[in-house]
């Protein structure tokens, strides 16, 4: 990609999207407190008076944030059908791990608290292979919606639309570019001005033809005053290119390939053909000033097919708007003037109030002596204060306040009122309005809170499917199949792929048969039974059918989760709601009546819903599950047991 074609891109999204970035600082320093104009200010301090900052914005924000960390669940994997259940809960698993040592979460939480502010954040997820150089650790950082710039005529929630996507990284050093490409110090050398003027326009047409970037100007979003700094562009795109499949028709197969020879070479293992297609490919360029240091297929591809910036929109309107400040928005944007109106009146109030304090005297001329004049000056409206007046002079006399402004303590109220309305926040989300209601009727009044705020908890939903399946679809780069079998457990290989040793003998019999090499496992069995037949069961003195761990079958099923590149089409659900303690009692007994009326609800959704220690939980539902596999292999001997009875 040329960097004239890099440069005029980002003209054309900093065009359309640098008011909805003014607009997303703003949002940021308004509810963190910042909310007069300067002169405002200036001109109440000069009458006395305390420009009054009464943050309403900001109990908002934490509240949205409190119910978000409070409805965090484990993700979950469904099968595409019932055979692949055992697939899906390893799947499942493993993401789980993934997510506890990422901490996935807390950047997530980050992520869902900043764009309910300006509107949208993103999650960029990236490997590190500091400590291990072939399986990384899954890490993810929080990228501000301010240093992203999009195609705007986007559409799709999820960027799939979108024609390319910019991440500016900031103020870099040269230490950090040598760092980031330490192959490339020539080129690190040979940069002119490494500076994006994201506001210049003009500018920037000109910096095209000279391939540099113009020196940054005052008051631009990403001048610091620093001296040898650079911001590195990264420049994410589609562009079509030739990729190969391999296709077996019979087997259900087709992996994508970068060259004919590689798939010719899987075709020819799985008896299938080739195909040959122009496909938009994910790129990315990455540029400072006017060198190029990087571009080709980004590293997530073809395993995750978009961008590897996942974005979250508090709310996101697809109409074709001239003010793309209106189509994203976050909660701060509609009511910034209602909490403007509150400070004023406050403050109103607080200066009326003042000046009532210190309303004055009715003096006659000559009635104090200069010392006592100035005494009353200075110490009128304080209690206590003593003057004395000339000899057969009048009582001096309080010149009468103006009462306090009704009207201005009426529309500070109605004004607090608006608040809470044009946010969509009230006090049904806290459960917080009465001491004696049950958690049912919490429950009912809190789902009925959550109806205004409902559009960002769905918005944040898809961005943490989208996040699931992005994790889903890097298994290969994360985990060996030992690592895997490690995060699983031996007690749920154990539970798992326990097999009768008469099916692993009929396996190892059939590969004979085929002139295949059976498996170690295989080759064991056959050696310790040489003499049985293949429909023959093979039980223990107790006439148990004999078992035991099939590594091979684990062996197998987990190579086949880390190098299925379709495992990302798997459902990721997550669950979201205020699950506040209240809630989860109240959702509890509602499956417990059902089940009480006869309706058939597995006992293992009961504990899972129920208020119980996390370790009692799971003490349980293995004792379940050991139980279930202890009833059916008991009914597989007492059938063959009958089979052998007719038999005979």
């Amino acid at each position: 990609m040329k960097i004239e074609k890099i440069l005029k891109d980002l003209q054309y999204s900093a065009t359309k999207m640098s008011k909805l970035h003014k607009q997303m600082d703003n949002d940021f320093e308004f509810v963190q407190g910042n909310q007069w104009e300067d002169k405002d200010v200036e001109t109440l301090r000069k009458a006395g008076v305390k420009a009054l900052t009464i943050n309403k914005l900001k109990p908002i924000i934490k509240l949205l944030t409190g119910l978000e960390r409070q409805s965090r669940s484990d993700y979950k994997v469904y099968p595409e059908g019932g055979e692949d259940v055992i697939t899906a809960d390893i799947a499942s698993r493993l993401i789980k791990n993934v997510v506890k040592n990422s901490s996935v979460d807390t950047k997530l939480s980050e992520v869902f608290k900043h764009g309910s502010i300006g509107g949208m954040s993103f999650l960029e997820p990236y490997i590190d292979y500091s400590f291990d150089l072939i399986n990384g650790d899954m890490k993810f950082k929080k990228v501000s919606g301010s240093n992203i710039y999009l195609d705007p005529d986007f559409q799709e929630y999820d960027l799939s639309d979108c024609k390319f996507i910019f991440k500016i990284k900031a103020d870099l050093s040269k230490e950090d570019l040598e760092f980031l490409f330490p192959d490339q110090l020539n080129k690190i050398k040979k940069i002119g001005d490494g500076k994006v003027n994201i506001e210049g326009v003009q500018a920037f047409s000109e910096s095209i033809q000279t391939l540099d970037y113009p020196r940054l100007g005052e008051g631009s979003k990403y001048s610091d005053k620093k001296e040898d700094t650079y911001d590195l562009v990264e420049y994410y795109y589609k562009e079509l290119k030739d990729r190969y499949y391999a296709v077996s028709a019979e087997r259900g197969v087709m992996k994508e390939f970068d060259t004919k020879e590689e798939a010719e070479e899987f075709a020819a293992q799985i008896k299938g053909d080739i195909m040959k297609r122009k496909v938009p490919v994910i790129m990315l360029a990455q540029i400072v000033g006017d060198q190029k240091f990087y571009d080709d297929v980004c590293w997530t591809y073809p395993r995750w097919k978009t961008y590897p910036l996942i974005p979250y929109f508090a709310e996101f309107i697809t109409e074709n708007l001239k003010d793309y400040s209106l189509k994203i928005q976050g909660v701060v944007r509609g009511i910034k003037d209602l909490q403007e109106e509150y400070n004023k009146r406050r403050t109103q109030e607080l200066r009326h109030l003042n000046a009532s304090a210190n309303s004055g005297f009715d003096i006659e001329k000559g009635q104090l002596d200069d010392e006592n004049l100035a005494l009353l000056k200075k110490h009128g409206a304080s209690p206590g204060v003593v003057v004395e007046r000339k000899k057969g002079t009048g009582p001096l006399t309080r010149i009468s306040p103006m009462p306090l402004s009704q009207g201005h303590a009426q529309l500070a109220a109605e004004n607090a009122q608006d608040l809470k309305e044009a946010s969509g926040v009230n006090p049904d989300l806290l459960a917080n309005d009465s001491q004696s209601q049950s958690g049912r009727a919490i429950l009912f009044k809190q789902r009925q809170g959550l109806v205004m705020i409902q559009e960002m908890l769905d918005n944040f939903s898809v961005t943490k499917k989208q996040v699931g399946r992005f994790i889903l679809s890097q298994f290969k780069e994360l985990f060996t199949v030992e690592s895997a079998m490690k995060v699983l457990g031996d007690a749920y290989i154990t539970d798992n792929f326990t097999t009768p040793v008469s099916i692993i003998l009929e396996r190892a019999l059939k590969k004979v048969q085929e002139n295949e090499q059976p498996t170690q496992l295989e080759q064991s069995v056959l050696l310790q039974y040489p003499d049985k037949a293949s429909d023959e069961p093979i039980v223990d003195e107790n006439n148990n059918l004999k078992s035991m761990v099939d590594l091979d079958t684990a062996t197998i099923t987990i190579n086949n989760i880390l190098n299925d590149a379709s495992i990302n089409k798997y459902d990721v659900a997550i669950g979201e709601g205020p699950y506040q303690d209240t809630v989860r009692m109240a959702n509890f007994m509602d499956l417990k009546d059902l089940a009480g009326q006869g309706v058939p609800i597995p006992p293992a959704v009961l504990i899972e819903t129920s208020m119980l220690p996390p370790n009692e939980k799971n003490k349980i539902l293995k004792q379940i599950e050991q139980q279930a596999l202890a009833a059916q292999q008991q009914a597989q001997q007492e059938a063959q047991i009958k089979q052998q009875g007719g038999n005979a």
